[in-house]
């Protein structure tokens, strides 16, 4: 039985993401209560293809393409670069979404159902829940306003095109028609009929491709916090388990005498030092030490569980970080470059979509840098946790148990990006310095 602090655990922690993938079409996920990991039914394997073949093959092969068709300014192609990276690297992500779909479900089956069975502080799981929703909320804000901002420049590049073709006598050569989002289109859509299509179309691929991009990194960063918040909620298992243990022993011996006992959080040291001597003069050395035993093997076993769930974790997506970061080392290097461009010309709604893309670009490189050297840091606070348990009121045969524990604790737990680098902070710093030097190289070579 779980030793939660609160006996109302949360329930299903990646509800947002998983409707957005199963519209998306990157798996009908189900969640872990569900006891079912078929997430490609008959049906919906038919519209996961057709939408992968139209938005991901169709919409991302054509943007690909396009900055090396034909003569583009280099305002046009440094734009259009920084799209192509973020998408086309994507599909690393995609493919470890639709191949490696058992193993992501494990580890969030391991996170909402297997670790219930040890100590939870559900408030703590709550507030996760909402830092991760508050999170997504914001990675999502910013792709809108990045898209947003795209398509109304391509709103007042357009009003300003069919204004200079007004002034046109009918013998001058007439301007090509734009779109707002960079791709080649592989058909004639100067009429109006046609580039009302075309535009729409561009939107739904790019707002389609956007939201995969970011749901993915959302949904990663999530599992990365909750794991976290485990290690935490073990750290808070470790450090009350002898107060714990007390209070479940007494619990038998007030309930006969009618008093009200008082809760581990709520009590004092001077509360516990009476509990405490109540259990002594009610059970020998040997029962005590037995309980204290139960309780911190169940602490052991849940520092396992938490262990095996990182370390798998590790293994599934660790290309899915060494693509996160060569995208973003390469798209935030190509939109400073646009920022400063649109910043020297005072293209004011260029500008803004440029700024948000740089935003979100931070944001999504933050995510997972930010929460893994997090986790790193939980992971290492459990041998903080094991000084802090009453270790001195333990016979030997137990500080053995809890020397174990420290010292596995010690060796540091990191979520490598294939092995190359550790994400964490000095990572986030490092791709920060190599985006800005390769910026410092292209702005140069422009001047």
């Amino acid at each position: 039985m779980s030793d939660s602090v609160d006996m109302n655990p949360p329930r299903r922690y990646f509800s947002i993401h998983y409707i957005l993938l199963r519209f998306l079409g990157l798996g009908w996920w189900h969640h872990p209560d569900e006891e079912n990991t078929e997430n490609f039914p008959v049906f919906y394997l038919f519209y996961a293809i057709i939408t992968e073949i139209v938005w991901v093959a169709g919409f991302v092969g054509l943007e690909s393409i396009d900055p090396f068709i034909g003569e583009k300014d280099l305002d046009r192609f440094m734009f259009s670069l920084s799209f192509v990276i973020t998408h086309d690297l994507t599909i690393i992500k995609l493919y470890i979404f639709f191949f490696k779909n058992r193993e992501i479900q494990d580890i969030v089956h391991t996170l909402e159902i297997d670790l219930q069975q040890f100590y939870q502080n559900n408030d703590k799981n709550r507030r996760t829940i909402k830092i991760t929703r508050i999170l997504t909320a914001t990675f999502v804000f910013f792709g809108w306003i990045t898209i947003g901002n795209a398509n109304v420049y391509g709103i007042v590049q357009d009003l300003r095109w069919k204004a200079e073709i007004a002034k046109l006598n009918d013998t001058d050569i007439k301007p090509s028609r734009t779109l707002p989002q960079p791709i080649y289109i592989p058909w004639e859509y100067q009429s109006d009929t046609a580039y009302i299509s075309t535009f729409l179309l561009e939107t739904i691929g790019l707002l389609w491709t956007g939201h995969i991009v970011m749901t993915i990194d959302t949904f990663i960063g999530s599992i990365i916090l909750h794991m976290s918040s485990q290690f935490a909620i073990l750290q808070e298992a470790i450090t009350t388990a002898y107060d714990r243990t007390i209070v479940r022993l007494t619990k038998g011996i007030i309930s006969h005498s009618g008093d009200t006992l008082i809760t581990v959080d709520s009590c004092n040291e001077e509360d516990k030092v009476y509990y405490e001597r109540i259990v002594r003069t009610h059970y020998t050395e040997k029962e005590i030490e037995i309980a204290l035993e139960n309780t911190f093997k169940s602490c052991v076993r849940q520092h396992q569980m938490l262990i095996g769930c990182v370390q798998n974790f590790a293994t599934t997506y660790s290309y899915g970080f060494m693509t996160q970061l060569l995208s973003s080392m390469a798209a935030i290097c190509v939109v400073m470059v646009q920022v400063s461009q649109d910043a020297s010309s005072l293209k004011s709604i260029r500008l803004v979509t440029s700024l948000a893309f740089f935003v979100a670009m931070i944001i999504q490189l933050a995510l997972q840098c930010f929460t893994g050297n997090e986790l790193t840091h939980q992971a290492g606070r459990v041998a903080e946790a094991v000084m802090q348990c009453k270790w001195e009121r333990m016979p030997p045969r137990l500080r053995r148990l809890l020397l174990m524990t420290m010292m596995r604790a010690q060796r540091p737990l990191h979520l490598t990006a294939a092995g190359f680098t550790n994400m964490d902070n000095d990572c986030f710093l490092a791709i920060m310095k190599a985006a800005y030097s390769y910026y410092a190289v292209l702005s140069q070579r422009q001047s």
